[in-house]
C-alpha cells in the first residue's frame, strides 16, 4: 500500500484518510524545519483549509509565545480571569528563578491530570529539570504541582508555612504501597512527627491556587530551588 502523498491543494482533514505523517512530512520539508511541540493541536484547528492556506499562517503559529499570548487561545476561554492572572504571575516568577515554559502550552493527561499542561524546565539547558507544572482542566480550572526532593531537609519551613502550604504536604490518601515501579521510590519524609509514605504521583498539589497564595509558593519553591548567585569576576 503506498503512503499518502499531499499537496499544497490537500484539504485537512483529521481523524479520516490521510494520516499523521503524511502532515508532518509535507510541513517539515516545505518549512525546512522541525515540527513545534504543539504541532498536532495547531493542525487540528486548521481542518477545512488548505496546505496552502495553513502554511501561510505556521509561521506566527510556531513562534514561542509569552504566557499572555498563550492564554489569549480560544482553547483556553473557558478559564477564568483570576486564574489565567495567577499563571501570568506564576510565570514571570518562575522566569526570575531562570524557568520558562518554552513557549507553549501542550497536552495533558486528560482527566485528574488536565487537558493542557505548562511545563517550566531550567532556561538554557538541554535536560530541562522540572520544578513545576499548571495543568489545565476541561472546565478551565487549574492545578499547580510541584515537584520537591529532600523534603525533610526543609521540614522547619514547611511545618511553621501557611495551612494552604502545609497541606500539600499533611494529607491523607496516596499512601506509597510500592505498586509501581515507575513511582519508585515514592517520597518518604516525616511532619509533624508523623512518618509520610506516598506514591510519588499523588504529591504536592495546589487546587485552584489563588494569587494571595503566590508570595508563599514562591517562597517554598526556592527553597528547593534556590536562585544561585553569580560569583563576581576578581
Amino acid at each position: 500500500m503506498s503512503k499518502k502523498v499531499v499537496t499544497e491543494d490537500t484539504i485537512i482533514t483529521i481523524g479520516k484518510s490521510i494520516p499523521w505523517g503524511a502532515y508532518e512530512k509535507f510541513f517539515r520539508e516545505t518549512t525546512g524545519k522541525e515540527l513545534f511541540p504543539v504541532f498536532h493541536y495547531w493542525l487540528g484547528t486548521q481542518a477545512g483549509k488548505t496546505l496552502k492556506e495553513a502554511l501561510a499562517l505556521y509561521d506566527e503559529a510556531a513562534r514561542p509565545k509569552n504566557m499572555e499570548e498563550s492564554l489569549s487561545e480560544k482553547r483556553f476561554d473557558n478559564m477564568s480571569g483570576a486564574d489565567k492572572a495567577f499563571i501570568v504571575a506564576f510565570d514571570k516568577e518562575l522566569e526570575a528563578l531562570g524557568y520558562d515554559y518554552g513557549g507553549y502550552i501542550g497536552g495533558g493527561y486528560g482527566g485528574d491530570w488536565g487537558k493542557y499542561a505548562i511545563s517550566y524546565g531550567k532556561t538554557g539547558t538541554k535536560s530541562r529539570p522540572c520544578p513545576a507544572r499548571i495543568y489545565i482542566k476541561d472546565d478551565g480550572s487549574i492545578i499547580l504541582r510541584l515537584y520537591l526532593t529532600k523534603v525533610d531537609k526543609h521540614m522547619q519551613y514547611i511545618e511553621n508555612a501557611p495551612a494552604y502550604i502545609k497541606n500539600a504536604f499533611f494529607f491523607e490518601g496516596g499512601d506509597c504501597k510500592s505498586c509501581n515501579t515507575a513511582c519508585a521510590p515514592g517520597k518518604t519524609y516525616t511532619i509533624d512527627g508523623q512518618l509520610m509514605q506516598k506514591c510519588n504521583h499523588s504529591t504536592f498539589y495546589y487546587y485552584s491556587p489563588t494569587a494571595d497564595m503566590l508570595p508563599h509558593i514562591i517562597e517554598l519553591l526556592t527553597k528547593f530551588y534556590p536562585v544561585k548567585k553569580v560569583k563576581a569576576e576578581k
